[in-house]
């Protein structure tokens, strides 16, 4: 039985080993050019959409134009 526990222990720790070396990784200069592109900013989302679901969404304090309970459905 010692052998069994031991040998979970080691695939688990090879196994976190290689989950978390995953993400550990160099970009390329190449692809550093399409990483930098305006369209891969998280900025400048809200629209009339978003805008919507905020109104919605904050129907207990007043919100905006849409009504709603405050509770975030439609």
């Amino acid at each position: 039985m010692p052998s069994s526990v031991r040998a979970r222990g080691l695939f688990a720790a090879a196994a976190l080993f290689f989950v978390f070396s995953a993400g550990c990784t160099r970009v390329a200069p190449y692809e550093r050019g399409v990483l930098a592109r305006p369209t891969m900013s998280p900025g400048s989302l809200s629209g009339p959409g978003e805008e919507h679901v905020y109104d919605v969404h904050e129907g207990a304090t007043g919100g905006g134009t849409a009504g709603g309970g405050g509770c975030g459905c439609n």
